[in-house]
This record gives structure tokens, C-alpha cells and sequence, in this order.
């Protein structure tokens, strides 16, 4: 567990000995709270947030992420409080999804822990033991689930020999829920970080479900198994020498291969993650890599350059996904002056250099179109680790972020309407699960960068003022339902259509 905001030995030694070792390792971070006004833990992970009593001794909840449809913080003071306690509270309201009747003994009164909304509710099956299997059983309701298999991608069978590591989750495709149920969560102090990471653990939740739905002819989600993992220790050793190999070795060849391997082993197993951000080294090779291959290297075939060129940004977007408690991700944004920060910005604005000759070259052209989606995916965790999550701080921010792309226009301009004409392109048709994460990073992107930046802002709404009135109207109905992303694509690109045709 990376920096917890508070020591509580009794919770950690709690949950160690109640959840698998993967799952404990990503505890983002715990606060005391009050549940239907008795004094209880909320404890955040990567995928759930789990209530148990205090002192922990059983999980009464476990609430999976992917059911939370939204969340606010409300201002009010609980009038049950003393004045002085009323004043140092949090209240976190969710709106959570519910397909199920709730299940509930009589042990367990949670007549306002759920409020419902609709004749729906939701499925609460309390646990009265602190067992792996008692937390799998408080599931705040089932979850339907498809037939295993792995997916890398299109004819890809890699196997991840060094780093042999796993996924950590599962799929899931739902019907439209019948109703939504309400969990009113009081935080028993006014300085935590619980609901900034709440918000970014939410996203990252429904970011890892949609890149997992590879859905076939008959539409049924395709997700990973679980598999074991391999010790810290010998995961850091051979991290090491995978690093090592990948800054040491000369050709363009071997690189690609080390750095799929490297991207394939973040992906399935997390913890890798921590190990690159502690190795500043490799985090400033990869980055200067992307800027040299933007540019042609005539000792190597282009489409080589520019396949390893996205395998790079691909790899550096993952890297991004799900770190944000990982403190040394900080550090190294805001060391040396934002030095590793300027640069992947820098790579990310520069124009890709095309050989006259490769100008109509279909597998180029094809490698072009996956080139901006990779670096849309990376500008995008950029820009959601400076905007959305807590631990940068004052150390880096929106406007530094912006104040650099402005300085690389026009080249970053040119990158930033490919964008621009992409979103516009797949919200004017009928999208797939998997394409509404695209349109997601697309005007999530756009909407921060021109709303920020008066003089990129101004240049994109006279550039696609028309383009919006005929391609932007209702895509609500085309963003298709069973995506978890779908609200929030349908939000952003609501509020980048409002933006440009205000005038």
C-alpha cells in the first residue's frame, strides 16, 4: 500500500488477512466515517469500497466502483454531531446503480444506508466473518459475468515470461438497472483526500472496464483471469534487468520487443507500475525515444519507427493508468524544473515526419490513424493526472500544461484538430463499447486545453463551428448504453458542442 493517509494498524492487519494480496496492495487510502449514524471504516481500493465496523472486525460492504453512477459532496452540517465535530465532517453522497432486491438479515439494519430511488434496489448481502471468501459474499449486488479468455489485441498471443503477471479483474456487461439507490457517507474530517481519490479510483474503474470489453458477434464480454503473482522481490529483480536491457540495447528491434514486454507486464499487473515511476532513468529514455521517432531515422523503415513510436505512447498511457498514488510519479513531474513534463509534451506536439513517398502508403496511413489515437490516450492521462488527481498538488498544473502547449503552437494545433476531427467523425455514428473511450480522451482533452487556453480555444472554435452543428446533434443516441463510460462521454462532449457554438 502506497502512502496511506492514516496509520491504522488494527484496519491494515484487518484487511491484509481478509484480502488477496493484489487487492490489499492497491488500498488507495481509509477514513473513519459515520454509516446510518454508527461509527464505521470506509476503505477505498482500485475496484471497491468496502464499509467494516470500527475497530474492524467484519466487512459489512463491499461496493464495487463500476456500480457508482455519480457522486457529490454536499454542504450541510449533521445536526446529531457536537458543534464542534459538525464543523470537521465530509458528506459524500452516491448515486449507485441497483438491478437486484437487497438481501439483508436482521442483524444488519441499513434502513438509511440505502435510500431508494425507483422501485429497483439494490443487492447488500452482509458478511459475519472476515474471510476472503465473506468479502466476496457483501458484494453490493452480483455481477453478470462472461466466458474467460485473454485479449492482446488482434492475433496477439504474448506471453509475458520475465514479468509473468496478471489482470486483476473482471468484465462485466449490464442490462439498464431498474432503479438507483443512494449511500450517504459522512467523513469524520475536513482535510481528507478521500473524495479526490474516490473520483479518480471511479474513473480509473470505468476506464479498466471498457478497455476490457472485446465484445463478439453476440455481444458477450471477453475478460482476463486472474493468475498468480510472483513475489515483490523477484518482480523487482527482473524489472531491473528488463530496464536495464531496454536502455542498453542499440537496436530499433530488440527495443520494440523489451518494451512490449514491458507495457504487456503494466498491464496485467500494477505493481510494475511502481517500479517504473521509481526509475527515473527509464521514464526520461522512453520519453526521449518518442521525441526521436517522431522524426524518420532513414537507418530504419518508417512503418518500423512508427509501430514502435505507438507501442512507446501506449506504453507511457498505461503507465499513467491507475499511478496516481504512487508517489514518485510527483516527484518526477515536478523535478528539474518539470524537465521529464516539458519534454513528453514536447514530443507530444511535435509534427510526424511522413517520407514524401510513404504519403500514400496504406499500412503508413493506417499507422497514422493509431498514432493519434495513442497520443490522444497519452496527452489525456496527462492531462487527468494535473486536473483530477490530488497527490500533484501546487507541484504541477493545469495552466503550466497549458502554458507549454501553447508555446509549441502551431504544431500542437495540428495535432489537437486531428483530435478535434476524429471525435467529431465517431460521434456522428452509431459507436461500439470499446470506441466510447476514445471519444471520452477526445473532448475530455479538448474541453480542458481550450477552456484553458483563450488563444488554442479561440483557433479551435473558428476551425469547427460548422463541423459541430452538423456532426454534434443528440449523440446521445448513437454512444451506445451498455458502456461504462457512456455518462461521461455523453457530458464532455455536451460541454465542448455548448463551448464552441457559444460565440
Amino acid at each position: 500500500m502506497d502512502e496511506p493517509k492514516t496509520s491504522n494498524e488494527k484496519l491494515e492487519s484487518f484487511m491484509k488477512r481478509n484480502l488477496p494480496s493484489i487487492d490489499f496492495s492497491q488500498i488507495r487510502c481509509y477514513e473513519r466515517c459515520i454509516v446510518d449514524k454508527a461509527i464505521r471504516l470506509a476503505l477505498l481500493t482500485s475496484r471497491n469500497l468496502i464499509i467494516t465496523d470500527s475497530p474492524p472486525r467484519t466487512i459489512h460492504y463491499t461496493l464495487n466502483l463500476e456500480d457508482v453512477l455519480s457522486f457529490e459532496l454536499v454542504q450541510d452540517l449533521p445536526d446529531f454531531l457536537d458543534n464542534t465535530n459538525k464543523l470537521k465532517t465530509q458528506h459524500i453522497l452516491l448515486k449507485l446503480r441497483c438491478d437486484t432486491k437487497p438481501t439483508l438479515t436482521k442483524s444488519m439494519s441499513t434502513s438509511s444506508f440505502v435510500s431508494q430511488s425507483s422501485e429497483g434496489s439494490s443487492d447488500v448481502s452482509p458478511s459475519n466473518s472476515g474471510s476472503g471468501a465473506s468479502l466476496r459474499n457483501t458484494l453490493w449486488q452480483d455481477r453478470f459475468r462472461g466466458k474467460s479468455s485473454r485479449h492482446l489485441g488482434d492475433g496477439d498471443s504474448l506471453s509475458v515470461d520475465r514479468l509473468s503477471l496478471s489482470d486483476n479483474g473482471s468484465a462485466s456487461s449490464r442490462s439498464e438497472p431498474s432503479g438507483t439507490s443512494e449511500l450517504h457517507l459522512l467523513l469524520l474530517t475536513d482535510s481528507s483526500l478521500f473524495f479526490k481519490l474516490l473520483q479518480a479510483a471511479t474513473l480509473n474503474d470505468k476506464i479498466a472496464a471498457t478497455k476490457r470489453l472485446n465484445f463478439s458477434d453476440t455481444d458477450s464480454p471477453v475478460f482476463s483471469p486472474p493468475r498468480r503473482h510472483k513475489k515483490s522481490v523477484v518482480q523487482a529483480r527482473l524489472y531491473n534487468q528488463l530496464s536495464s536491457e531496454i536502455c542498453s540495447s542499440p537496436s530499433l528491434e530488440d527495443r520494440f520487443l523489451l518494451v512490449k514486454e514491458l507495457y504487456t507486464a503494466a498491464t496485467l499487473n500494477p505493481p510494475v507500475k511502481r517500479f517504473f515511476w521509481k526509475d527515473a532513468d527509464l521514464c526520461k529514455e522512453l520519453v526521449r525515444e518518442t521525441f526521436k521517432y517522431r522524426r524518420h531515422n532513414k537507418k530504419n523503415n518508417r512503418a518500423d519507427e512508427l509501430e514502435y513510436l505507438i507501442l512507446l505512447e501506449s506504453c507511457l498511457a498505461e503507465m499513467f493508468r491507475e499511478s496516481e498514488h504512487h508517489p514518485k510519479r510527483c516527484h518526477l513531474f515536478a523535478a528539474n524544473s518539470h524537465y521529464f513534463l516539458n519534454l513528453l509534451l514536447e514530443s507530444i506536439a511535435s509534427p510526424v515526419q511522413i517520407p514524401d513517398y510513404l504519403d500514400l502508403d496504406s499500412e503508413v496511413e493506417s499507422l497514422r490513424g493509431e498514432l493519434l489515437d495513442s497520443t490522444t490516450a497519452l496527452l489525456f492521462e496527462v492531462l487527468v493526472a494535473v486536473t483530477e488527481h490530488p497527490r500533484h498538488g501546487a507541484d504541477v498544473t493545469l495552466s503550466h500544461v497549458v502554458g507549454q502547449l501553447e508555446t509549441l503552437a502551431p504544431s500542437f494545433l495540428q495535432v489537437l484538430n486531428s483530435m478535434v476531427e476524429k471525435g467529431l467523425s465517431l460521434v456522428s455514428r452509431t459507436t461500439s463499447a470499446y470506441q466510447t473511450l476514445y471519444i471520452y480522451q477526445i473532448f475530455f482533452t479538448v474541453d480542458c486545453v481550450c477552456k484553458a487556453s483563450p488563444k488554442i480555444g479561440s483557433a479551435v472554435k473558428s476551425r469547427f463551428a460548422e463541423d459541430v452543428k452538423y456532426y454534434c446533434s443528440n449523440p446521445a443516441t448513437r454512444i451506445v448504453r451498455y458502456s461504462p463510460l457512456q455518462s461521461l462521454a455523453i457530458s464532455r462532449v455536451a460541454s465542448v458542442t455548448e463551448w464552441i457554438s457559444k460565440k
